[in-house]
Parts: C-alpha cells; sequence; structure tokens
C-alpha cells in the first residue's frame, strides 16, 4: 500500500567474500517504467546502504529503504538495484531492471461512472450505470477481483 511512511526491506545474499571483512551493501530503488531512479519528494534518490561484516564467505544482509512519503510510488513498479562494495571498489553489482525477485508493486486503481457516456442524469427513466477501472502496477500474472 502506497500511503504512508513505509520500510521497503531487500535482502541481498552473497557469496564469496572474505570473512571478518567490513563490506557495504546500497541499494537505490528504480522505477521499471522508466528505467530510472525513483526521487523522494525533495528530489533525492530513495537509496539506502548497510555496513556488515560476514562470519561466511557466503550470506545475506538486509538493506533497509525508510520511505517518509510513499504516495510517491502509487502506480509505480520498483525494482531494488544493489552495489556490495570493500572500501572504495565495488566488488557486485545487481542491476536487473527485469529481476522478478527485486520487483514490489504499488498498485494505483481510478474509476470513471457514467450514463450514456454522462455524468448528470435525469433520475425518471431506467438507465445503466458503467463504471470503468483504470489500473497501474499490478502483478502480471495474478488474479484480482473488482467490487
Amino acid at each position: 500500500m502506497a500511503d504512508g511512511e513505509i520500510d521497503l526491506v531487500d535482502t541481498v545474499k552473497y557469496t564469496s567474500l572474505q570473512p571478518g571483512k567490513e563490506y557495504t551493501v546500497t541499494g537505490k530503488l528504480m522505477d521499471k517504467a522508466t528505467g530510472e531512479v525513483i526521487l523522494d519528494a525533495d528530489g533525492n534518490e530513495i537509496a539506502a546502504s548497510q555496513n556488515f561484516t560476514p562470519d561466511e564467505p557466503a550470506g545475506s544482509v538486509d538493506i533497509t529503504f525508510h520511505i517518509m512519503d510513499a504516495s510517491i510510488l502509487m502506480g509505480k513498479t520498483t525494482v531494488a538495484f544493489e552495489t556490495v562494495s570493500y572500501g572504495d571498489r565495488e566488488l557486485a553489482i545487481h542491476a536487473d531492471i527485469n529481476d522478478d525477485d527485486q520487483t514490489v508493486y504499488f498498485p494505483e486503481i481510478g474509476t470513471t461512472a457514467t450514463v450514456d457516456g454522462e455524468h448528470e442524469v435525469l433520475r425518471d427513466r431506467t438507465m445503466t450505470l458503467v463504471d470503468v477501472v483504470e489500473y497501474k502496477s499490478l502483478e502480471p500474472g495474478k488474479e484480482y477481483t473488482v467490487k
């Protein structure tokens, strides 16, 4: 639900890191439709980072995107991109706009109701009300119900 303040958690899996060394994972949210970085209400990239020190060469770490006003995501399909760094060196980048596992949908719905294409009608006749439902950012392949 694209409403209010939300935390979007991205679990980043890694392999072949050196135990005991400190790494940084950074991420940013991308708009799947445009391929552009999503900006918050102040014009800043929606991004997150987390320092971590692995105990084993393979594992996972969570980064949390804290979004103060999630309404900016309404109608968007977002994809998280990540980079793992050691110091100033980027070691791994995951930036696949079509990765379903990195995708979150923020649906938007709207309707337009009319009678014979008009919004104003006389009450003294039989009529058929037609309500056209428009939507954005629903997950493909899922079944939805309109009530």
